[in-house]
């Protein structure tokens, strides 16, 4: 089976088609179906099938695009005009770039294409969609909470074995450790760890 996690295809790239029907076909690259099981691309005016749409005239067949697999493509080298394969390279500059490699083709460099600089707005938000000032809002306050929480831990263990005894949850000693620390702490401490220190406070 087929398998890659290197991808030289990519959207905007000019490919030729090397096996089915169509084989020898020069078209661009629409869509590249990232799965490493079955990775596909999609080519523009390629491999056309009929699709139904539902519209509100009712239901239309529309002529698409249906996908390639990945291994059924190759690049066009922009010289040649051959389908040839794609190497990595570093320019004296330090700038990682592609260029064709194989035996038609020129070593040309091969840029990537602009629409791939190009990026879908972000819709207006909601009614449900948290506000930015919301979203940035402190809700934590750094603290000593690691000790804290083992003083509260050890007091709560403390406390129930002296209640077992039947002498009371007096705990004079930890007042002044809960005086000490701040509310963001025990904004995420546990219920019964709140409900303990209102009590000892």
């Amino acid at each position: 089976m087929f398998e890659t996690n290197r991808w030289k295809i990519v959207r905007g790239d000019t490919v030729m088609i090397m096996a089915g029907k169509e084989k020898g076909q020069i078209g661009t690259v629409l869509e590249v179906l990232r799965d490493k099981a079955r990775p596909k691309v999609k080519v523009e005016g390629r491999n056309l099938c009929m699709k139904s749409f539902r519209t509100e005239e009712g239901p239309t067949l529309l002529s698409v695009e249906a996908p390639l697999h990945y291994s059924n493509v190759q690049h066009v080298d922009p010289i040649t005009g051959k389908a040839v394969r794609i190497g990595y390279k570093y320019l004296e500059d330090g700038t990682k770039v592609r260029f064709t490699r194989g035996r038609n083709a020129s070593g040309t460099v091969v840029p990537r294409s602009e629409i791939l600089k190009q990026r879908t707005p972000r819709p207006p938000p909601g009614e449900k969609d948290t506000p930015a000032e919301e979203a940035a809002r402190v809700t934590y306050v750094p603290g000593d909470m690691p000790s804290l929480l083992r003083a509260v831990a050890a007091a709560d263990a403390a406390r129930q074995y002296s209640t077992w005894l039947g002498r009371g949850n007096t705990l004079p000693h930890l007042r002044p450790l809960l005086a000490k620390s701040s509310p963001g702490v025990w904004a995420g401490a546990r219920t019964r760890w709140r409900g303990f220190a209102a009590s000892a406070a």
